[in-house]
């Protein structure tokens, strides 16, 4: 099946410049991407977005969409405090589960999010979140969240390293490139706070067995960072170093407490990390200071990470923030320019989650990810400062149209294969009624 996207505006070369872009999808896949619209066959379907922009769809690097039933109660919280509240307080049934990634899906729909890298969340149905996923249309890089080690006053673990490597088998043996390859699956120990050598360990060792990559938390907060220090004698990044952990195929999530040694050794290992702005300045993790690293060369992606820690999800947002910090804390105006903090949500993020040949931007050959930024508007106005203001002045509200495997999802700000209105009423009776329990 053709699908023609014709009559839009893209971003050419490094350079970003702005000129006629038309696209011929065959199938899931783009045949090609033209300044001229190319022929089509005659039952091809058209959409017409009339001098829009096309971008590649955005990548979530990391999130936990489940936790949208968690926004707005755990404010005001250390991450320390939040976690301990997040383990104790979060009892969703599978139904609710369901309801409540789904809505998480929608928000990454409407914002211009076609792949997520779902770490499902701790007291969770981890398939009823990726059949959410799966239902939703978009295109998912999804892994349990499990540890082994009881870590801090949290309760201890249900399973030892034997277990959770059971688990992530399991999940990989049922979801692996199923609904017609758009659900992978990567490995994914929480975090070394809450997991033992053994299972880092065996983790890489499973990772190499099947081909797949590594998905965890690192050096997020200060006092989890210490603890390495206190069972391993060194830090976070130097224990997954010896572990095995680091590689290309290995995703850090946030990288908040790293040392000039720990930035070296994920350099070196070809390791990516995943930053998650908004998460880590709301619930005070510390500020992350990403110039170093990516003056060194590190593949830097941005996550919007769950909805409970950071607020909101909008990968424009979350690109806007990053590069401001980014400046601030440097103290550099030149670091994180627009054109790599776009980088940092389409082609950095396609690479982390292990899709960089596939998705990430628009050429021939990838996956047809395609979203549409309503242009012009008030705060898009002309094309030669188009990027710039997309990148700090954009926001998910201008997203409006998306296509994810060729197949369009949302048009003109309608979603087309979800009743967005019954499941926004859903959702709202199921939080009037579950037994997720508000901490007071």
């Amino acid at each position: 099946m053709q699908t023609l996207i014709r009559n839009g505006i893209g971003f050419w070369g490094h350079d970003h410049v702005v000129g006629p872009q038309h696209l011929l999808l065959e199938g899931d896949s783009i045949a090609t991407v033209s300044r001229t619209v190319p022929a089509a066959g005659p039952d091809a379907i058209v959409y017409d977005v009339e001098g829009r922009l096309l971008l590649p769809g955005f990548v979530d690097a990391h999130t936990h969409l489940a936790q949208s039933f968690g926004r707005g109660i755990y404010d005001n919280r250390h991450l320390t405090q939040w976690l301990a509240t997040m383990i104790r307080f979060l009892h969703l049934s599978e139904e609710e589960t369901y309801t409540a990634a789904l809505i998480g899906c929608i928000e990454a729909l409407k914002s211009g999010t076609t792949t997520v890298a779902e770490m499902t969340s701790l007291g969770v149905s981890v398939d009823a979140s990726i059949q959410a996923i799966a239902d939703s249309g978009l295109r998912g890089v999804v892994s349990s969240c499990l540890g082994d080690y009881q870590e801090g006053d949290n309760p201890a673990p249900a399973l030892d390293a034997n277990g959770v490597l059971g688990e992530m088998r399991r999940l990989h043996k049922q979801w692996q490139g199923s609904q017609e390859g758009r659900i992978t699956v990567r490995l994914s120990p929480v975090g070394l706070p809450a997991c033992t050598e053994e299972l880092m360990r065996g983790t890489r060792a499973l990772a190499d067995e099947l081909g797949i990559g590594i998905h965890t938390h690192c050096s997020e907060g200060e006092t989890e960072t210490q603890s390495a220090y206190e069972r391993f004698g060194c830090s976070e990044v130097e224990a997954l170093d010896r572990f095995g952990v680091l590689g290309q195929d290995a995703q850090l999530v946030h990288c908040v407490w790293l040392t000039d040694h720990d930035r070296q050794l994920i350099a070196a290992s070809g390791s990516s990390v995943v930053h998650c702005p908004s998460t880590n300045l709301k619930i005070t993790d510390g500020l992350p200071l990403m110039a170093p690293l990516w003056r060194a060369g590190v593949n830097i992606a941005l996550g919007c990470d769950g909805q409970s820690s950071s607020g909101s999800y909008d990968m424009l947002k979350e690109a806007r923030l990053a590069s401001l910090l980014g400046k601030g804390l440097s103290a550099d105006a030149t670091a994180f320019p627009a054109g790599a903090t776009l980088d940092m949500i389409t082609a950095n993020g396609a690479r982390a989650v292990g899709l960089g040949q596939s998705t990430g931007a628009l050429e021939a050959g990838r996956k047809a990810d395609v979203i549409v930024i309503n242009y012009p508007q008030i705060h898009l106005i002309d094309e030669q400062r188009l990027l710039s203001n997309l990148i700090y002045a954009g926001g998910g509200a201008d997203v409006d149209s998306v296509f994810v495997g060729g197949r369009a999802l949302m048009w003109n700000r309608e979603l087309l294969h979800l009743d967005e209105r019954a499941i926004l009423a859903d959702a709202r009776q199921k939080m009037r009624q579950t037994a997720y329990i508000r901490p007071h």
